[in-house]
C-alpha cells in the first residue's frame, strides 16, 4: 500500500510539474479575488494581516519559504492535507491563486520589499 501511495504521489508531482511548466502562472488579481472569497477564512491573504486560524500560514509566509515556486505550490495544493478542507479548485482558479501567493515573494510581513 505504501508503494502505491508513493507511486501515486510521484506521478502526481510529475504531472503537475509538467502542467506548471506548460501553462505558466495565472492572474494574481483574479487570485486575490478568489482567495478573498475562499482562502481568507483560514489564511491571511494580505501581508499585514494575521491568519484567522493560527495553524494556517499567511500567504506571504508561504511565498517566502525557501525553494517556493509555482511548481511546488501546484503540487502542494493538489495534494490532500489533513489540516485543510478538501477544496477543489478549477485549473484557472488554481493558477490564479498560485500567482497571487507568489506575488508576495520578497515582501516582509508589512508588505514591503
Amino acid at each position: 500500500m505504501k508503494h502505491l501511495l508513493l507511486s501515486s504521489t510521484i506521478l502526481l508531482a510529475a504531472y503537475t510539474g509538467l502542467m506548471a511548466e506548460q501553462v505558466g502562472v495565472g492572474d494574481p488579481k483574479a487570485g486575490f479575488v478568489y482567495a478573498k472569497e475562499v482562502c481568507a477564512n483560514c489564511h491571511a491573504i494580505v501581508s499585514n494581516e494575521t491568519s484567522p486560524m493560527p495553524e494556517a500560514p499567511a500567504f506571504d509566509e508561504i511565498a517566502n519559504r525557501p525553494g517556493m515556486s509555482a511548481k511546488v505550490l501546484l503540487v502542494w495544493m493538489q495534494t490532500q492535507h489533513p489540516t485543510m478542507p478538501n477544496i477543489t479548485l478549477e485549473r484557472d482558479d488554481l493558477l490564479d491563486v498560485i500567482a497571487y501567493i507568489l506575488s508576495h515573494k520578497g515582501q516582509d510581513r508589512s508588505g514591503n520589499p
